[in-house]
């Protein structure tokens, strides 16, 4: 288990910090796992920028030339981000940083970018998951699951913006006025598939919000998408999934979902429905089979459990994160 640190809050308009861990973060082989279990005492007892690159330099770890190199590209980073009135920057530092994240250890975020409203993100959640290529059945069902859960209950539907049922999750979701949140697998000035640019635009002007992990114009890279997932998975209050395959994408989610269910209490429904013949749902019926998921194939019964869950959610919200800051 990572040691739980006990740091000072900083303001959000304090971006120090954010412009520090850019700059541990661009040295290289720095990434994540190496600022929380090697560079974090030395980060939080930095005063800035320049007092963490003369601490790296005199530790004789670091080449000079590549703290230079590192140093400049922060800088220009920060001055992009700093200059784009649309971007704001929620750094593990800010009492903004959502408490679910926590759960990912050494793993999660540095900082994320939020294009829209930040408000969202401390709203009671669900996400809707699923595979690219649904079944008509399955498109069915989602539009109209999605419809009942968003009547019976005030949560905001969390998706990441891919084609099939995450597109459907957030139209659907806009379409009816309400909130959704979009997790990226690239910076939030390069929306993958572009195709959905619009529907991204929607989200935001709805209330909702776009989120990264990446710098705002970072394109698509494999392991993105698998980090991406799992964000999704700690974020989430209730993760619900409507149709994959085994071995597809998003089983990334659904595996991370059940080891943060380890740690601190989530929800996994997935939709089985009777008649499987036109669509692929091997990871539907494996999930269920290893007893990690409950099963869903009425919405009526769904959106009754939903408001059950609305309840406790009111009573026991943030309970188990209130002490930690990082």
């Amino acid at each position: 288990m990572e040691k739980l640190f006990y740091v000072k809050i900083f303001k959000r308009d304090d971006m120090i910090k954010y412009k520090e861990l850019l700059f541990l973060n661009k040295i290289n082989r720095v990434g994540k796992v190496t600022i929380y279990t090697k560079y974090w005492d030395m980060l939080i007892n930095s005063k800035d920028m320049d007092d963490l690159f003369n601490k790296l330099h005199k530790s004789n770890k670091i080449s000079e030339d590549k703290l230079i190199k590192a140093k400049n590209e922060a800088e220009k980073i920060y001055d992009s981000v700093v200059n784009d009135s649309e971007i704001n920057v929620i750094t593990v530092f800010d009492k903004e940083y959502p408490k679910k994240l926590f759960d990912m250890e050494n793993q999660k975020p540095l900082y994320l970018y939020v294009k829209g409203s930040m408000d969202a993100l401390s709203k009671s959640n669900i996400a809707i998951i699923g595979t690219r290529k649904p079944s008509n059945n399955t498109e069915i069902f989602e539009k109209k699951i999605v419809k009942g859960i968003l009547d019976v209950s005030k949560r905001v539907v969390v998706s990441g913006l891919a084609l099939g049922c995450d597109k459907i999750a957030h139209e659907t979701t806009v379409n009816e006025n309400k909130i959704t949140i979009a997790f990226l697998p690239c910076g939030l000035n390069v929306i993958s598939p572009s195709s959905n640019k619009k529907l991204a635009k929607s989200i935001i002007e709805q209330g909702g919000c776009l989120v990264s992990e990446y710098e705002p114009d970072k394109k698509v890279f494999k392991r993105s998408y698998v980090e991406r997932d799992k964000i999704v998975a700690a974020f989430s209050d209730i993760v619900f999934v409507l149709q994959c395959g085994e071995k597809s994408g998003t089983m990334h989610t659904v595996n991370a979902t059940i080891d943060f269910k380890k740690v601190n209490h989530r929800d996994l429904y997935v939709y089985l429905p009777e008649d499987m013949s036109d669509g692929d749902y091997s990871g539907n019926i494996s999930i269920l089979k290893s007893n990690n998921g409950t099963k869903v194939s009425d919405i009526d019964e769904f959106c009754e459990e939903i408001v059950i869950l609305e309840k406790d959610n009111n009573l026991n919200k943030n309970a188990d994160y209130q002490s930690k800051l990082i």
